[in-house]
């Protein structure tokens, strides 16, 4: 009762600096692991082992990569250490198509075919059978094409975007409209005069 009416009579004491090193506190751990998610582990250590980059150009090819980072992961399967499981031949000629002048989507799609055939058809991290995916495993052995999604709004999405609108424009007017009339600073103050008049 006693720490009611002293924090009534002093409302300084209810905004300590606690709270504002608190908070201070829970913006500096939400906003680290955030900022620490952009560190990418994307170029760590090199396969050495040529099925390893041919899949790797394979993937660059189907996601529109520049056709010097593609001619450089066939480059590297070529002087890879380890070349078991590729037929180099292919690769060689998958990097001729590659680095000919006037590279296009359908020179592109012709590399694919032909490093894929490189390969024998498989990919080296082709889940094996009864085996499920672990670790940095697909679990898959396909390499699909790079999805691109229709542009614009359609009829659909422009209704639910219309609806949403609707719900959200409903929700605000009937907070205005269901609020109560006193706020609870208002209803402390009225307390805390109570409590000085008696």
């Amino acid at each position: 009762m006693i720490e009611v009416d002293r924090l009534c009579r002093d409302p300084a004491r209810r905004r300590g600096p606690g709270r504002i090193v608190a908070g201070a506190v829970a913006a500096v751990a939400l906003l680290v692991p955030v900022a620490a998610s952009g560190v990418a582990w994307a170029h760590g250590e090199e396969s050495d082992e040529s099925a390893v980059l041919v899949e790797q150009a394979v993937a660059l090819i189907a996601n529109n990569a520049y056709e010097s980072q593609v001619a450089e992961r066939i480059g590297d399967a070529l002087m890879a250490p380890h070349k078991e499981g590729v037929d180099l031949p292919k690769v060689r000629q998958a990097q001729g198509l590659v680095e000919q002048p006037g590279y296009s989507a359908a020179a592109s799609r012709q590399g694919k075919v032909v490093l894929l055939d490189s390969l024998g058809g498989k990919l080296p991290s082709a889940p094996k059978a009864g085996r499920p995916a672990t670790g940095d495993d697909t679990g898959t052995g396909v390499v699909l094409d790079e999805f691109r999604p229709s542009r614009g709004i359609s009829d659909d999405d422009a209704v639910l975007v219309g609806l949403g609108a609707v719900a959200v424009g409903g929700g605000v007017w009937l907070s205005r409209r269901l609020r109560p009339p006193l706020t609870i600073r208002e209803l402390e103050h009225r307390r805390c005069g109570h409590r000085e008049a008696s």
